[in-house]
């Protein structure tokens, strides 16, 4: 600490280095007071060193300076020595007088002043003013000390977190909280001795360290019994007559872990563990939860760094008209840029459980935007797909945060909706909403799976609707009945002057038959794989459909 270091300094004599470094410091009472004891120093010592070289008539410190008494004093007798000594040289006869104790007396005040000041930092470093207790960093130096000193004993290191507290600060009052809080820190307090610390970690969190155990089973009976006496102890309240109520987990030195901070940490999981799952118990540390849990946070840690870092890229894949033969734009499929996650619903099924998908549709809009901005003139006329996971953020003012020149870009979007919650009439408003402002397509992505049904074709009437995989999969050989459900949403759609797509073709014999149907679009890896590029429509496909067509237009005629 930069404090330690200034008083390393006033206590080697070292007055400007300590007065600089108090300077650096942020104000508070107690470097105030540092600060005036240096500068009371500084002045000391000038004036000492004076009357060391015989100067008896430098002016004295200034009255405030309580340090320099034993030394004006001093002074005032060597002035006086010093007239006797004259006296003498004349032939007056004067008596013999030693005045240098003053001075030993002077240094001595000075010194322990220090050192006072000191111990006085030393404990507030080391203690919560609250409670008097120590503080989480006193208390893990403390562990790691005991630990270096009896390696071979057993140890626990239990933490408790006080269940009921928020109910006694909200029914009673704040000082009734300190009250009861008290009550813990004297229960608490029984069992501290050389090899057993008692800690408060922060806020309603305290932690015990017991050492010198034979076996783990009675370390683990210690915590126990403490957890007993906390839970039997009782605080009498103006209203009310409560216990208190607390919840325990433990982790055993060596056995759980050989070092003072993964014990730590151990303890304070198994705390969360046992206020989550059964209050007012003890639970000990469990590997297997443990690791589970970690997975599950670096994996919530990842979401986070996914989100802020925008570590996303998309790959396009062709999404090809087969009047034309041509492809006329690209579905963006978001990929993730690290192996943390496996495909992009593995990413939003993080994001939904914890409440973030909204800060991740933001940002897959942001990265595409950018995308599309930076390659309009690449594009063309051709479209980017893009899935939204709800409206949102399909206003004016949330676009052109996102981008500002979000009307250019607007005009190569298409929008595949995807909200899989939302209510059919808020829905349908916010896509009125939408298209009333701007003139961007709307797509239903996905038809026949999960919420994408007639109900959402008939009350949104999207611009294009994209037929799952699941009816196109093998529809060469699928019974005569799919076929028919397939064209009746094929002629609604015609009449509707709705284009569709169909998804997930694969196989040539899955692009004839869809080409006979009727279908405007088709996307699938027959087609063309998802690609980080743009890529280009085969010749031979191309050939095909023009085939197909032309069989079909032959078999109308």
């Amino acid at each position: 600490m930069r404090i330690e270091d200034g008083i390393d300094k006033l206590l080697l004599g070292q007055y400007e280095g300590a007065l600089s470094v108090f300077e650096e410091c942020g104000p508070s009472p107690q470097i105030k007071k540092l600060r005036d004891l240096t500068l009371k120093c500084i002045e000391l010592t000038t004036y000492a060193t004076a009357l060391s070289e015989g100067d008896l008539s430098i002016p004295v410190p200034d009255p405030d300076n309580y340090l320099s008494t034993p030394l004006k004093n001093l002074h005032t007798k060597l002035k006086r020595l010093a007239r006797q000594l004259l006296m003498a040289t004349t032939g007056y006869p004067v008596p013999a007088i030693d005045y240098m104790g003053d001075l030993s007396e002077g240094l001595d005040a000075l010194f322990s002043e220090v050192l006072l000041r000191k111990r006085q930092v030393d404990y507030d470093r080391d203690h919560d003013t609250e409670t008097g207790l120590l503080n989480r960093k006193a208390f893990m130096r403390g562990v790691y000390d005991i630990l270096q000193a009896q390696p071979a004993s057993v140890g626990v290191l239990f933490c408790c977190g006080l269940d009921n507290i928020k109910y006694i600060n909200d029914t009673h009052g704040y000082e009734c909280g300190d009250v009861y809080i008290s009550k813990v820190v004297d229960a608490l307090r029984t069992y501290e001795n050389s090899s057993r610390l008692v800690a408060r970690m922060g806020g309603n969190e305290f932690a015990v360290y017991a050492h010198g155990f034979d076996n783990e089973k009675d370390a683990c009976a210690f915590a126990q019994d403490t957890l007993k006496t906390l839970l039997n102890t009782t605080v009498a309240l103006p209203r009310e007559k409560v216990r208190i109520r607390a919840s325990c987990g433990l982790a055993v030195y060596p056995h759980d872990a050989a070092t003072s901070d993964i014990l730590m940490n151990y303890a304070s999981h198994a705390m969360f563990e046992v206020r989550n799952l059964d209050r007012g118990t003890v639970m000990r540390f469990s590997p297997e939860v443990y690791r589970t849990k970690a997975d599950l946070l670096s994996r919530q840690e990842r979401l986070d760094e996914l989100i802020e870092s925008r570590l996303i890229h998309f790959s396009f894949q062709p999404i090809v008209c087969l009047r034309k033969a041509a492809i006329i734009g690209y579905e963006a499929l978001m990929r993730p840029k690290n192996n943390i996650f496996s495909n992009p619903l593995d990413i939003l099924s993080l994001a939904e459980a914890q409440s973030k998908l909204r800060q991740l549709e933001k940002m897959t809009f942001e990265v595409i935007f950018e995308w599309v901005y930076r390659s309009l003139a690449r594009l063309g006329d051709k479209k980017i797909f893009f899935n939204i996971i709800s409206l949102d953020y399909l206003n004016r003012a949330d676009l052109q945060a996102i981008h500002p020149q979000y009307e250019s870009v607007l005009k190569n979007v298409v929008f595949e909706i995807l909200e899989t919650a939302a209510v059919e009439s808020d829905l349908l408003q916010k896509v009125n909403d939408f298209r009333h402002e701007f003139p961007a397509p709307i797509a239903i992505d996905d038809f026949g799976s999960g919420h994408s049904n007639a109900l959402r074709l008939i009350s949104i009437s999207p611009d294009i609707l994209k037929i799952d995989r699941f009816f196109i999969s093998n529809i060469h050989n699928a019974p005569v009945t799919k076929k028919e459900f397939l064209s009746n949403i094929l002629d609604y759609c015609r009449a509707k002057e709705i284009a569709t797509v169909a998804e997930g073709v694969e196989t040539y014999e899955e692009l004839a038959c869809v080409t006979r149907m009727g279908f405007d679009y088709v996307q699938g890896f027959y087609l063309g794989r998802p690609n980080a590029d743009l890529s280009d429509l085969d010749p031979r496909i191309v050939e095909e459909i023009t085939s197909f067509a032309k069989e079909s237009l032959a078999c109308h005629g």
